[in-house]
């Protein structure tokens, strides 16, 4: 069908800042993190305003840059952004290592499902999609056992014919492997796809494989759409989208 004059079976979401707002659950997950460090790197050398700035989140607010790591990188980037920092303030390299593996372990077992948020609008575009039989899919960074359970928890799971994670692939988004991978698995036409995601990573995996259109949403980050330079349409709400 026709979705802003152009010929699409398929939509491909990012998750966070896409499908699920991304300071409701991704900025109380480095605080976790933190607190676990605390509690267990003896002397921990780290404070919370330097972990959050290693990861691209301005210290004491909910902002965060849309070109860092907190927006782009996947779990397994994510523990070596936190072992450096440990290593970089007297940590040795071995044990860095595993305090950040144990400690983004905790803060995923310790995410609390009541501040996780869906995007305004999602649903209400999810169900008109769905009624002009569009296939909807889900490519993210993060791990895709743990995507599920974050779209069951905000109750958008059964819109979604598959979930990606990196963990699926060698190489995690810019690249165009899970995009090449939900053309293979599940059938896809590329050329008839458009890929919807909050950052220029999900743009730039989009163009690598293909897609027919990149749209760039802006949902957080003060609005600003500087960072989405690879994107062909820039929205701020799902209602931009609407048929």
């Amino acid at each position: 069908m026709l979705i802003l004059g152009r010929e699409i079976n398929t939509i491909l979401f990012d998750k966070d800042g896409t499908i699920i707002d991304f300071p409701s659950i991704w900025i109380p997950w480095i605080d976790n993190i933190f607190d676990y460090l605390v509690d267990t790197v003896p002397e921990c050398p780290l404070s919370r305003i330097e972990l959050r700035t290693a990861f691209g989140a301005e210290g004491k607010g909910d902002f965060v840059d849309p070109k860092g790591p907190l927006a782009i990188a996947s779990i397994e980037e994510s523990k070596t952004i936190i072992a450096y920092k440990l290593y970089e303030n007297g940590v040795p390299w071995d044990s860095a290592v595993v305090y950040a593996s144990e400690s983004v372990k905790f803060a995923n077992e310790k995410e609390n499902s009541s501040t996780i948020k869906a995007i305004d609008g999602i649903k209400e575009f999810l169900e008109d999609v769905r009624a002009n039989n569009i296939r909807l899919g889900v490519l993210t960074a993060d791990d895709t056992d743990r995507a599920w359970e974050h779209l069951k928890e905000v109750k958008l799971a059964d819109y979604f014919e598959f979930v990606i994670g990196s963990d699926q692939v060698s190489n995690g988004k810019p690249f165009p492997d899970m995009a090449y991978l939900a053309r293979d698995r599940y059938s896809i036409t590329l050329s008839e796809t458009m890929l919807i995601g909050d950052t220029n990573a999900d743009m730039q995996l989009g163009k690598n494989a293909g897609v027919n259109v990149t749209v760039g949403i802006v949902t957080y980050s003060d609005n600003n759409i500087n960072h989405l330079k690879d994107a062909d349409i820039i929205i701020k709400s799902y209602k931009e989208l609407t048929m």
